[in-house]
């Protein structure tokens, strides 16, 4: 399960706008949008090559009117492409009985269609749809532990660049080493012959988990907000760094401890359906806010990392 929602924009005059609407309403869907948009069908072989290795999109939107082509005309390519993904068709001028009626003509199975006044509603409505699906527990415990590994993933990379570039950064260590040692003492012998190295051999260690790393990367983020020149962000880059810091605070209790609780609740079949069992803070129902909050953490964690690690992207372009 993955909370990156593909979008296939086939479109060749979509606006800004738009796109800001279609990924306000994937974001309320629990998701986070990675919308590729193409003007027509030039090269689309390749990218459904890409998507039968790594399924990059779960909805294609396909335009009447394209660059040099109808939306009608590359229909059953698109399906011949892309079997199973949903694709919905819409227009700016055609009806959608008229839509529809080409889709027929064309012998275009599973194609839904929308006048473009409605579409991007039109697109939340499937998108609801498919996130519907995802409501199991299975589902929502291997969510939590990809988002959680992410997370992990997204901190450790940009809390080396920060420890390589500031010495303020790698001086805070030995507060993590504070964190590790008085929390894990099994593991103390093993964590305490790492502090002669780098914050690599502490990482090694697994001693870290993902609270402690948590709580370390807020300290770096914070030293990176005092002294912004230090990693090359604007005064508008740093006050988006403080804004995702405060939006991102609440980790532990609204990643972390979902992840803990998904991971030992038991999902029992009821008459009016699937209930949980071994915890009264988390229900069923709770799961599509869940994932908004889960996306939200990932989007921010993104963020983040790409903020502070700016000057290695401009040194290694």
């Amino acid at each position: 399960m993955n909370l990156d929602f593909g979008i296939l924009w086939i479109e060749d005059s979509f606006n800004n706008e738009e796109e800001e609407s279609l990924k306000r309403r994937v974001r309320e869907a629990g998701f986070v949008a990675r919308i590729e948009t193409i003007p027509n069908g030039t090269g689309i072989e390749e990218l459904a090559r890409t998507h039968k290795l790594y399924h990059r999109y779960d909805i294609i939107l396909l335009d009447y009117r394209l660059k040099d082509e109808n939306g009608d005309e590359l229909a059953p390519r698109v399906r011949e492409l892309f079997p199973s993904t949903t694709i919905l068709f819409y227009s700016g001028t055609v009806q959608e009985e008229e839509l529809r009626r080409m889709i027929a003509d064309k012998q275009v199975e599973g194609v839904y269609c929308s006048a473009r006044r409605r579409f991007i509603d039109r697109t939340g409505m499937l998108i609801d749809h498919t996130a519907r699906s995802l409501d199991r527990l299975s589902g929502m415990r291997g969510l939590a532990m990809r988002v959680v590994a992410e997370c992990d993933a997204l901190m450790k990379t940009a809390m080396l660049s920060m420890c390589n570039r500031d010495p303020n950064c790698a001086g805070k260590m030995t507060e993590l080493d504070d964190d590790v040692l008085g929390f894990i003492e099994g593991v103390k012998e093993t964590y305490e012959a790492s502090i002669a190295s780098d914050l690599g051999s502490r990482l090694a260690t697994h001693a870290i988990d993902s609270a402690k790393l948590f709580k370390h990367f807020r300290r770096l983020t914070q030293v990176a907000s005092a002294d912004p020149t230090t990693f090359g962000l604007s005064e508008e880059q740093l006050e988006r760094l403080r804004e995702l810091r405060r939006l991102s605070a609440q980790y532990v209790q609204n990643v972390l401890k979902k992840r803990n609780i998904l991971g030992h609740v038991v999902e029992v079949q009821r008459e009016a359906g699937w209930v949980l069992q071994g915890s009264d803070e988390i229900s069923v129902g709770d799961f599509p806010e869940i994932r908004r909050v889960f996306a939200a953490h990932i989007d921010a964690f993104r963020e983040l990392s790409e903020l502070v690690v700016l000057l290695d992207a401009k040194q290694s372009a």
